[in-house]
């Protein structure tokens, strides 16, 4: 079975699980053990699904025009949909819409993977990608935009069909932004082409994805504090340079001064924190 049909096939279980596992069909149903058990199954399905449709579109033999054609023709339609939620009642086009964020995004981010020319590369690439939405989360534009309007991030990323969607006490995954489905785009595009390690970076997404909202959930509860908003890109970013360490070479040189870059970002995003900090 060729490439397209199995990227139409995985977005077709897409909209399913969407349908079947959404907030609606769990707004119906009473909280209890088996509901909880189908609402965590739910958010690990989302999970696979949308990986599958990562490394399908990664795989995808195509030019970088069809690339940005592909793209550009998706994000329209998802402008379309989200325009249309804004104006329908019911939002009827908000998994439509899901769907084609989710597309877009692999596309735009296969087609930037191609800055990626040789495996070192994608070392700095990821660790600047981290630096940059770790701050944006905490401290920059997706910090002051999640308070000023967070109906904007919203309309940017795709809700997880299950416990979170529904509201439920189930400490899985409740959405994804637009910036991870591009930079998962981006990382396996250029792992694949790259020819390095495709399979393990994926099950290293998955347990990323699966984990690490696990794990913030756990100090919530016991610091009774409610869950932050996950930089999504630091763990995907480590997640795929862990997974594929044994493909990189560097000169010591080489190493020296990416510790260095390293530290001088480190120091930066500390410095602004206390600045932000002593002034609030």
């Amino acid at each position: 079975m060729r490439m397209w049909q199995l990227l139409a096939l995985a977005s077709a279980a897409y909209l399913a699980l969407g349908m079947l596992a959404g907030p609606r069909a769990f707004a119906r149903l009473t909280v209890g053990p088996g509901v909880i058990a189908a609402a965590v199954l739910a958010g690990i399905a989302y999970i696979l699904i949308a990986l599958a449709m990562v490394a399908l579109v990664s795989r995808l033999p195509l030019s970088w025009k069809w690339q940005l054609g592909m793209g550009l023709l998706f994000a329209g339609a998802f402008g379309a949909a989200r325009l249309a939620d804004m104006r329908l009642p019911g939002q009827p086009f908000q998994l439509v819409g899901d769907l084609l964020l989710v597309l877009m995004a692999v596309f735009l981010g296969t087609l930037a993977s191609r800055i990626i020319r040789e495996r070192n590369m994608l070392v700095p690439v990821a660790l600047v990608a981290a630096a940059i939405d770790t701050w944006g989360i905490y401290w920059g534009f997706v910090a002051e935009v999640g308070k000023k309007a967070p109906e904007v991030v919203q309309q940017f990323s795709a809700m997880v069909p299950g416990s979170a969607a529904a509201g439920l006490p189930v400490p899985l995954l409740s959405s994804v932004g637009i910036g991870d489905f591009l930079f998962m785009g981006l990382f396996v595009g250029a792992v694949y082409r790259l020819h390095m390690n495709p399979r393990a970076t994926l099950w290293a997404l998955f347990a990323v994805y699966l984990l690490v909202p696990l794990a913030f959930a756990a100090v919530s509860v016991v610091t009774g504090s409610a869950v932050p908003l996950l930089p999504g890109l630091l763990f995907l970013s480590f997640a795929v340079l862990i997974a594929n360490r044994r493909q990189f070479h560097f000169s010591r040189a080489e190493r020296y001064a990416l510790l260095y870059a390293g530290a001088v970002v480190a120091a930066i995003i500390l410095l602004a924190w206390g600045v932000k900090r002593a002034l609030t």
